[in-house]
């Protein structure tokens, strides 16, 4: 193809590909999916990151799942250790920082 010999097109996907965005990008990724696989419970909330803290905020379904997370807690910081803030939503609106 024309546009893979494209000089151009190949030093902006290097970039790209080494770009410090790129990599915290794909490290957030990871963080997620592992909770996600390795955290019973987890894959029933919803996960955000929080550019401006730099933290994982978990939104769960219901007050029992909630408890189940807080159980975890040490198991959530030790996978979402890239996480400078951990905090866990509630239904109720209550909040738990599990790190900060």
């Amino acid at each position: 193809m024309l546009d893979d010999q494209n000089p151009l097109r190949s030093q902006l996907e290097d970039e790209l590909n080494g770009s410090e965005w790129l990599q915290k990008f794909k490290a957030i990724n990871r963080l997620l999916h592992s909770l996600k696989a390795d955290v019973a419970d987890m894959e029933a909330c919803d996960l955000k990151w929080d550019t401006a803290t730099h933290g994982l905020v978990i939104h769960c379904p219901s007050l029992a799942i909630g408890a189940s997370l807080v159980a975890k807690r040490s198991e959530i910081i030790a996978i979402a250790n890239y996480a400078d803030r951990i905090t866990l939503v509630q239904p109720n609106g209550a909040s738990v920082i599990f790190k900060d």
